[in-house]
């Protein structure tokens, strides 16, 4: 099997979820913390019409930036948070420099959710690999509705397999992610408590998928680029 084909995805991706605050599963989630008082609605949009930023205030928690895919939310018990809705297309720059400024004005450090402190070159290459993510789930959709799908994902296979040598890295064709295949509870394996949460009612034997830190997606969607012009092109 070339491709992974998981349905029990149980485990949260932790730098896409904020616990105690509900969201979209999907999204990144940058935070603001500080010990000054929590900056309100109005600062916020001060903030962003300095920076050149339009924006839509929804209710008296959201200001929702027209121009670019985020909203920033002010949680009941919680710093200043953003929710970060990425696409192919977003200028990750000109957001990033965004995140920035705003954490320069808060007197705060920029934090991605389940992961920590980042740096603007750190949060850069997270979120285009994530973009190139998204490329390459598109590109295979395209790759079906031509029939190729088969002959792609063989070869996509191949590429992933040298990127971590003695690592069965596979595309996750249910969760459109590149995932490590890993056996349950042998030496070099994943525990069973690890694996539960992974899958439901994982067994030792049993092989899991797992997340894998590394930006492979964006070197695996460099080569699909070369290999595959067409897939990737809007006008291919």
């Amino acid at each position: 099997m070339l491709l992974a084909d998981t349905t029990d995805w149980r485990v949260k991706d932790l730098f896409r979820y904020i616990p105690g605050v509900e969201g979209p599963p999907l999204a990144f989630t940058v935070t603001f913390p500080t010990q000054s008082p929590p900056a309100t609605l109005e600062q916020i949009g001060e903030w962003l019409l300095q920076e050149g930023e339009p924006f839509d205030v929804e209710g008296s928690d959201v200001a929702s930036l027209t121009a670019l895919p985020a909203q920033f939310r002010l949680p009941n018990d919680g710093p200043l948070a953003v929710w970060i809705d990425l696409d192919t297309e977003v200028p990750l720059v000109r957001l990033i420099d965004l995140l920035f400024a705003i954490s320069v004005r808060a007197g705060a450090d920029v934090r991605l959710t389940g992961v920590g402190e980042m740096t603007r070159a750190t949060l850069w290459m997270r979120f285009a690999d994530e973009q190139d993510r998204l490329r390459i789930a598109a590109a295979l959709k395209v790759a079906e509705q031509r029939g190729q799908r088969e002959e792609v994902a063989q070869r996509l296979w191949s590429v992933l397999a040298t990127l971590k040598t003695g690592v069965d890295l596979r595309w996750d064709a249910s969760h459109e992610r590149i995932v490590e295949m890993i056996e349950v509870g042998t030496t070099g394996g994943i525990s069973q408590e690890e694996a539960c949460w992974l899958v439901e009612n994982a067994e030792p034997g049993d092989v899991v998928p797992r997340p894998v830190e590394g930006y492979l997606h964006m070197v695996a969607s460099r080569w699909l680029r070369d290999a595959y012009p067409g897939l990737t092109d809007p006008n291919g």
